[in-house]
């Protein structure tokens, strides 16, 4: 991990810790997160910085092409290992460049739900998955909207780490858009059911 890129992570878990009153259940999984496809929830902008700075790797993200249309903020989102992808098409360019991530054995967090607003699931980690036959880990993150309600000690910021969906469980499927629905829709199930995980533990 490059010293910047861990600099930069310390400092959002820290912040998370001080002022959302962060609770990570199954830490211990978070070492298995290398080489593999990361799945959550998208519910804040946050969500990204977030999920990537508990993560002991450094890992890659996919982020709407709008956000790089500053030059500035562009540079640093990828120099921070994000991929622009424009939405509501088929972006070619994104799509090899995740596959290119996955051949190479790096981790990458993809939000099945594609933005914040949306409520259908998109196939195209179920493609991805398929296609590249990598382990699937599901996160489901809450609260990343309630700033105020996690300061005031009345909510915690919550960030589960699910068992791993293994690539053995989808390696046989083929690659077609039936399949993509398949598995994506079973990963996004598998994220919301994290939901009741550690509650009364």
């Amino acid at each position: 991990m490059r010293l910047s890129y861990r600099i930069i992570t310390t400092s959002v878990r820290n912040y998370m810790k001080l002022f959302w009153r962060l609770e990570i259940v199954n830490a211990d999984r978070l070492k298995e997160l290398g080489n593999c496809i990361i799945a959550a929830n998208h519910i804040s902008a946050f969500d990204p910085p977030f999920i990537g700075s508990i993560i002991p790797t450094e890992i890659h993200y996919l982020a709407k092409a709008e956000l790089f249309k500053n030059k500035l903020f562009g540079a640093l989102l990828l120099y921070l290992n994000c991929i622009p992808i424009k939405r509501g098409r088929i972006d070619k360019a994104a799509i090899t460049m995740v596959k290119m991530v996955l051949r190479k054995n790096h981790s990458i967090l993809i939000f099945p739900e594609g933005t914040r607003k949306s409520t259908k699931v998109k196939s195209g980690i179920g493609k991805f998955a398929i296609d590249a036959k990598k382990d699937i880990c599901p996160i489901l993150i809450e609260n990343s909207t309630e700033f105020w309600s996690c300061f005031t000690g009345k909510k915690r910021l919550r960030i589960i780490i699910g068992e791993k969906i293994k690539a053995e469980s989808f390696k046989d499927l083929e690659s077609v858009k039936e399949n993509y629905r398949k598995v994506a829709d079973e990963v996004m199930n598998t994220i919301l059911e994290l939901s009741d995980v550690g509650k009364n533990s």
